[in-house]
């Protein structure tokens, strides 16, 4: 496994393989309902700027119950945490990729470095990315942490350890594979189930949020709910643990998916 420098490879040509730009408010794909609903976030920003995400986050979170509710067995725990981290791993790499290179301007050489594999696959690796992640107030560890403290008093997960075993995992079978104690598990494919996810409620964030940055914030407050919901069949720190094994290999996904 080389560590690919910027200076390295030219020209630049890896980019997120998913979709990373959802439609604008105004697009013919939302109903006038939604346009209206856009029109009042925007209205409220000056008195709340993180009103777009929070509006997001709980319509995200109601049409995701929906969703689980379809499961013969009911709505599983596992990925009520589950599915709104794995997106909003991918929405740190997703935003970053939008902010920066596509409206910011930069070469994405000055913003990623990637990692790369014997089977050339690339996993990229970004400081305004982990910043989305791990080191803001508002990132997917700010907000999930805060979370869980305020529901325990137990330590919190070893983040460190975490972010150090998902860059150990990359060109292994295990990346992208969270480690969950049993007998919890997803019971589905991570990388099948963000797929899915973020094509489903990409629009989403085109509706609620003013910049790429409130991405992730949108399903990091989900996120806080569903630990939340599921703290009598799940407790804080082990749905911490579940929710940033899944979010933080996903920020690494190879940007060119198989």
């Amino acid at each position: 496994m080389n560590q690919v420098s910027p200076g390295q490879q030219q020209p630049w040509h890896v980019r997120p393989a998913l979709p990373t730009r959802p439609p604008p408010p105004d697009d013919p794909l939302f109903p006038p309902a939604e346009q209206a609903l856009a029109r009042q976030i925007q209205e409220q920003r000056a008195d709340d700027p993180m009103v777009g995400a929070k509006i997001g986050a709980n319509l995200f979170y109601e049409q995701l119950v929906k969703v689980l509710q379809g499961d013969p067995n009911g709505v599983r725990a596992e990925l009520l945490l589950g599915v709104p981290a794995l997106l909003a791993g991918f929405a740190c790499q997703a935003a970053t990729w939008e902010s920066l290179v596509m409206t910011g301007g930069y070469p994405a050489e000055a913003v990623f470095m990637v990692m790369e594999t014997a089977d050339s696959k690339q996993y990229p690796f970004s400081d305004p990315m982990n910043h989305l992640l791990l080191e803001d107030r508002y990132s997917v560890w700010g907000l999930t942490s805060a979370a869980t403290q305020a529901k325990t008093d137990q330590p919190l997960p070893d983040i460190t350890d975490l972010v150090e075993h998902v860059a150990r995992s990359i060109g292994t079978s295990s990346f992208g594979q969270p480690r969950l104690p049993p007998p919890l598990t997803l019971a589905e494919d991570p990388l099948g189930i963000l797929r899915a996810g973020w094509n489903r409620y990409l629009p989403l964030l085109g509706l609620c949020c003013a910049m790429p940055e409130e991405w992730p914030v949108v399903f990091a407050i989900a996120i806080q709910r569903a630990i939340e919901q599921v703290r009598q069949l799940i407790e804080p720190t082990t749905a911490c643990a579940v929710v940033m094994e899944c979010a933080v290999p996903m920020a690494h996904l190879p940007m060119e998916l198989v």
